[in-house]
């Protein structure tokens, strides 16, 4: 077995990557030909039966199916990649979920008495030779995919820190020592060299000499993906609640707390709002950056490295609502009332939260969400200590994108942090929406946020 350099291993898991889209173009391809197939056997029987490929009774009664076939199709996941991948699943998944469709479709047909413009010739005939054709699609399309995606729908990464993977493994291995990684928490450097390592990752196995699973369990809390780590002594004990990578017994140490669904769901949320809002809000932003210019010289933009998803670190944007000459970029030193740093009309644009708007660029970029734990800058302190000293459970937070607005802002914990506690109310408010996480949540946290614009801390 052999471990790649860093550099050669970085070259073949940027190839890795392309697995994610991929698996996008993969399912797209699928849903044209499903359609395309279920289409074509039914244009065909009507072109022979009724002398017209686009007869009006089969304009009627086809929409209506490929409807019921999507929603039927997605219900038994016959979209699933494991599926796809796999012939005899797709095949019987797509052709029981055709043969659902039609039952149904001839059932509305009846309750809604418009049999009589019904053909029974066209939805037999047509649905016979739509399930020869997508059985047959299918099962081609499978081959091609099983191909595509090496054998494997999930990309996996293998980090290794002192312990030998399984023979078998043929995943990208990164040798941890050799690259110069360690698991530091008090290092937001590092972890977000290792987040940017691994975030594309479906999979992430560690393996580590037992005494260091501990710093590799906290340093990979909130890397938003599955992290598992080697365990081979579970084998001795047969434990039966334990995942395997390759014969070899693994425990879950961390996982993403969003599905994929669940995130593109997310995602579709935060640019119906974002997109709108931009636009609507430009005019506004021009206003407010000539009124910041025009008190005192600079940017109107104030942008500040924050720790993002993953660990990973991001340029935040903001109004900028201090002198030039006395930005803090690091955010090490608390901002004060009456702070002598502070224009005039950033007091005004921090009161009203005015300054963090721009922040709906970081969410169109995908930077950020609308809704989620507020992103910290690397230098913040609660009292005398860094975030990350107060609590080890500080990293968790961050297995999701940071957001505009989240729980703790809408529960009241904003301002300074100027004792341990202060963190620890929005560390708990934060790692409860991450555990308790529903786009309506969102949906609600949004519409709180507007109760909360102002506020007391805020200065």
């Amino acid at each position: 077995m052999s471990i790649e350099f860093p550099s050669v291993a970085a070259k073949k898991w940027h190839v890795s990557q392309s697995k994610h889209g991929m698996r996008a173009r993969l399912l797209v391809l699928l849903t044209v030909l499903d359609g395309l197939a279920i289409s074509v056997g039914l244009m065909a029987v009507a072109w022979l039966y009724l002398g017209s490929m686009l007869h009006e009774r089969l304009l009627t009664f086809l929409p209506i199916l490929l409807l019921f076939y999507y929603i039927i199709a997605i219900r038994q996941r016959a979209y699933q990649l494991n599926v796809v991948i796999s012939a005899t699943r797709s095949t019987r998944r797509a052709f029981l979920s055709l043969a659902m469709s039609v039952l149904v479709v001839i059932s509305v047909v009846f309750l809604v008495k418009t049999s009589d413009e019904f053909s029974r010739l066209l939805a037999t005939l047509g649905s016979a030779t739509s399930g020869i054709l997508i059985i047959t699609g299918r099962f081609f399309f499978a081959r091609i995919a099983f191909l595509a995606l090496n054998g494997s729908p999930e990309s996996e990464i293998v980090l290794v820190d002192g312990l030998t993977p399984p023979e078998p493994c043929t995943a990208y291995k990164i040798d941890l020592q050799a690259a110069g990684i360690k698991p530091d928490i008090n290092d937001p450097v590092m972890l977000d060299r290792i987040g940017s390592l691994i975030h594309e990752a479906d999979r992430v196995i560690v393996c580590c000499p037992l005494e260091r699973r501990a710093a590799w369990s906290l340093a990979l809390k909130g890397a938003g993906v599955n992290v598992e780590v080697l365990a081979p002594e579970l084998d001795a004990i047969g434990a039966i609640n334990a995942t395997s990578y390759h014969g070899t017994a693994t425990a879950l140490i961390a996982s993403g707390p969003l599905n994929a669904v669940d995130r593109l769901i997310k995602r579709i949320f935060d640019l119906a709002i974002a997109i709108p809002a931009l636009i609507l809000l430009l005019p506004f932003f021009v206003l407010i950056g000539i009124l910041i210019k025009t008190e005192s010289p600079g940017s109107a933009f104030f942008i500040q490295r924050r720790i993002g998803r993953g660990n990973r670190m991001f340029s935040m944007y903001k109004f900028r609502s201090m002198r030039t000459d006395l930005l803090d970029h690091d955010a090490s030193k608390l901002t004060t009332r009456n702070d002598s740093r502070v224009t005039q009309i950033g007091r005004l644009i921090r009161k009203t939260s005015i300054d963090e708007l721009p922040q709906l660029i970081n969410v169109l970029r995908g930077d950020m969400s609308i809704v989620g734990p507020r992103p910290h800058a690397t230098g913040a302190l609660a009292g005398e200590a860094l975030y990350w000293e107060v609590s080890s459970q500080y990293w968790s937070r961050h297995a999701v994108k940071p957001g505009l607005t989240g729980l703790a802002q809408v529960r009241g914990f904003r301002g300074n942090t100027e004792t341990g506690d202060d963190l620890l109310n929005r560390l708990q408010s934060d790692l409860t929406y991450l555990n308790a996480w529903t786009i309506w949540r969102d949906v609600t946290l949004v519409a709180k946020t507007f109760g909360v614009l102002t506020h007391r801390n805020a200065f």
